[in-house]
């Protein structure tokens, strides 16, 4: 998984966020529920990449603090409509299986609308089977169609634009809290500029 990263990194850095190849997109936590939800520990994201005419969103968990991602919500876009394949990595086990609650919770306060169609969970119940933090080597990986011509690009676009937007549930931190995190827009030069360990620093938006 670290090699592939750092394939990916090198080719943002060189083609830009935007490129044929996909992006990286960092989780920023919304919510203030417990203890954890501003600690630099906390690093997940996602790789969006392309799979010839799929868009395929890979979810990781690297944070050095116990959490867990339970549940994924995708909210509006040209995504809607399309044919979603579900891929787990060892020790996950997602399924679409209308995980509740429907929507990211306190995604309300952000506008957020999740569309019940896209959301998955892990079986049997979170925290189980979800994707554990760093050191287990975890991820799920979510394929959609591209439809009527559509392109990866297409994608990029609509996530840098919030016409697309992704959601994560995150439970299992120490304290019994959970929290909501939600796709940042990071710039080219700015994750060339941090590198690797940087995502954790534009996770949380600074208030």
């Amino acid at each position: 998984m670290k090699t592939s990263y750092i394939v990916i990194f090198i080719l943002v850095c060189t083609l830009g966020v935007g490129s044929a190849f996909g992006a990286l997109y960092p989780f920023e936590i919304f919510t203030d529920n417990g203890d954890y939800n501003d600690d630099p520990g906390i690093n997940m994201y996602m790789d969006v990449h392309n799979g010839g005419n799929i868009a395929k969103f890979t979810f990781y968990n690297d944070s050095t603090v116990q959490s867990t991602i339970t549940n994924i919500y995708f909210d509006d876009g040209t995504l809607i409509g399309a044919t979603m394949g579900i891929i787990n990595g060892p020790g996950t086990d997602f399924d679409e299986n209308d995980p509740s609650p429907s929507n990211l919770p306190g995604g309300n306060t952000i506008g957020f609308d999740a569309d019940v169609e896209f959301n998955i969970g892990p079986e049997p119940a979170p925290p189980h089977n979800g994707i554990n933090n760093i050191g287990a080597g975890e991820w799920v990986t979510v394929e959609f169609e591209l439809m009527g011509g559509g392109t990866l690009q297409d994608v990029l676009d609509e996530l840098s634009d919030g016409s697309l937007r992704v959601g994560i549930r995150i439970q299992n931190f120490a304290d019994g809290s959970s929290e909501s995190g939600i796709n940042e827009i990071p710039e080219p030069a700015t994750i060339c500029l941090f590198g690797l360990g940087g995502l954790a620093l534009l996770r949380k938006r600074k208030k």
